[in-house]
């Protein structure tokens, strides 16, 4: 039986204006949740970095940024992004989309290593000379620097150093005698003992740039050793992981760069005792004469008989 039959106009009319209005907020709610989704569910983040570089929603939209600051626009909400930058390492970031908002993030790069032929490679730090000298004013022995014509003092002994070997950079002197070895510190104008050690056996030696590590060889061991000089209490000579073949050279840090005898550079962390390889490079025909550190470590020089090379760090 179709009960529409026995529904009066009225009942009919009242019905379908149920229908049309279950209808119209059904189609309300899509509307509104399509225009929410498309024009007002949204934040914006602004990176800050050197352009031009991408920047990726993590399975979504992929942005180019060739200005700096770069606006992004997405969905509200924590998303990860995805930075690149040709030439530097791949890194991701955790970002906020705030409602109606804008949030500033900066961006960082690190280079992914690569090396490149140069025609110059810079001169090494030059080499600081030290001698002793008898002075007739304080009646003791005075250090001083080579170059100096003054020969002012930087530091006093109180008898005869005989046949001292001197171990000389720009912040740190070592003074070894068959009696006795000093540190001077000439960042502090001190004068301190060092550990017994046959310091008169060392070959070849280098000290970090703030004076604070003594890198040496010596002819009975096959490793270089490591002193740490910036302690109170100064290290005895340790023997480090690095064979005495391979070239080596500080950098920013505290930090000491080598290359391998399969080509790979690595960073040697003296505290931790620890490398870090930074890569291998087959761009390296044969073992280096020579590697040179830029100050700050960023850039390595290579020079071997026949090339000269440059590797990016950072």
């Amino acid at each position: 039986m179709d009960y529409e039959q026995y529904q009066t106009p009225d009942e009919l009319k009242k019905k379908n204006r149920k229908k049309f209005l279950f209808l119209f907020i059904i189609l309300s709610v899509v509307v509104l949740y399509f225009i929410w989704s498309l024009f007002l569910n949204f934040g914006k983040v602004t990176l800050y970095g050197e352009a031009p570089f991408k920047a990726e929603i993590f399975g979504g939209e992929i942005f180019s940024c060739i200005t700096s600051p770069c606006e992004i626009k997405a969905k509200i909400g924590t998303s990860q992004l995805i930075i690149s930058k040709e030439n530097f390492q791949q890194n991701s970031m955790e970002v906020d989309f705030k409602l109606w908002q804008k949030t500033d993030y900066n961006v960082t790069f690190k280079v992914n290593p690569y090396i490149e032929k140069t025609n110059v490679i810079p001169e090494k730090e030059k080499e600081f000379l030290y001698d002793i000298m008898f002075d007739s004013e304080t009646k003791s022995y005075k250090l001083f620097e080579k170059s100096d014509e003054e020969k002012n003092a930087l530091a006093y002994f109180p008898e005869e150093i005989k046949n001292p070997k001197i171990f000389g950079s720009k912040y740190s002197i070592i003074v070894s005698s068959q009696k006795n070895s000093y540190l001077i510190n000439l960042t502090l104008k001190t004068k301190t003992p060092l550990p017994d050690f046959a310091y008169s056996a060392i070959t070849e030696y280098k000290f970090s740039p703030d004076g604070n590590f003594f890198q040496f060889k010596t002819p009975d061991s096959s490793y270089w050793w490591i002193m740490d000089l910036s302690a109170k209490t100064i290290s005895s000579p340790k023997q480090t992981k690095i064979e005495n073949t391979l070239k080596t050279d500080w950098i920013y840090g505290n930090k000491i760069i080598l290359v391998t005898q399969n080509f790979s550079v690595a960073v040697y962390e003296p505290i931790q005792d620890t490398f870090k390889n930074l890569g291998t490079f087959p761009e390296i025909k044969e073992y280096p004469q020579n590697i040179i550190a830029a100050t700050n470590g960023g850039v390595i020089y290579i020079e071997t008989k026949d090339q000269k090379l440059r590797i990016i760090l950072e």
